[in-house]
């Protein structure tokens, strides 16, 4: 039995979002990991250390949000000429 992509808008649209949640908590906890390693090794001070954590891992939000957002923009229209049928 072969399996054949999602048909429907809803579909496909529930299948980005568990594309997206599941990218952008890996790109947020890969971000938190490798920055949280490197201002381990690179600074002494807490408050240094914290700031360079976070932003790594705001880095890795972000990365994840600009593919996400341009993933979503290829379905909108779809959706919406769906609607006006």
């Amino acid at each position: 039995m072969e399996k054949s992509g999602p048909s429907s808008p809803q579909l496909q649209l529930d299948e980005k979002w568990d594309k997206a949640i599941d990218l952008t908590l890996r790109r947020f906890s890969h971000g938190l990991a490798i920055g949280g390693i490197g201002s381990l090794l690179l600074f002494r001070g807490a408050g240094m250390r914290t700031a360079i954590t976070a932003f790594s891992a705001g880095m890795g939000v972000g990365s994840a949000w600009q593919q996400v957002s341009s993933e979503f923009e290829d379905l909108v229209p779809e959706m919406l000429a769906s609607k006006k049928q």
